[in-house]
């Protein structure tokens, strides 16, 4: 048993492990921050950010764990950023400038795959929107709304049972009960 918990450890040891704790910011740090929820906040995603000011993730996610100012500051870019997002979808939708071209007999031809491609770019921000903010962006039953602080609507069930008319006794509305048996809409 101890020499399988010493290979164990030897095996253990080999291996880096995911850092404890957080340390602050570095002087100067607040200024790569700003700029990266700046980014963050008009729709860039965080890795494109980071590349853009030389800061590697994993330190930007151990400031943002060591300074609880700093993740209020990149929740809000976060939430800025998704809408952001929104606002993409309506321009690309409303963007027709290259659905339709002209080719070399003067002919209009329709561009498929840029529509294709617009609709694509369309449902991927919705599906994000919806994943980051979904009280905001995401699917709600139809014909249904409710805010923060109201309770969602009840469902209720409805039981339907049919009951023979009185007189009829035992047999129901078999035959012999004064029902015509007949094909649907003969009545």
């Amino acid at each position: 048993m101890s020499e399988r918990r010493s290979r164990q450890k030897s095996a253990d040891a080999g291996r880096q492990r995911p850092v404890r704790g957080s340390k602050a910011p570095a002087p100067g740090a607040r200024e790569l921050v700003d700029a990266i929820c700046g980014g963050i906040s008009l729709g860039r995603s965080v890795r494109a950010m980071c590349a853009e000011t030389g800061v590697s993730q994993r330190v930007l996610w151990n400031w943002l764990a060591g300074d609880a100012g700093l993740m209020r500051q990149y929740q809000r870019a976060r939430e800025l950023g998704v809408d952001a997002y929104a606002e993409e979808i309506i321009e690309i939708s409303d963007d027709g400038s290259r659905d339709v071209s002209v080719d070399e007999k003067g002919r209009e031809v329709t561009n498929r795959e840029i529509i294709a491609r617009s609709q694509l770019r369309i449902d991927a921000r919705k599906w994000y929107a919806a994943r980051l903010a979904p009280k905001k962006y995401g699917d709600r039953p139809s014909g249904a709304r409710w805010d923060e602080g109201q309770e969602k609507p009840a469902v209720h069930s409805v039981e339907v049972a049919f009951v023979a008319p009185s007189g009829a006794g035992e047999e129901g509305m078999g035959r012999g009960s004064g029902v015509r048996d007949s094909p649907a809409g003969t009545a």
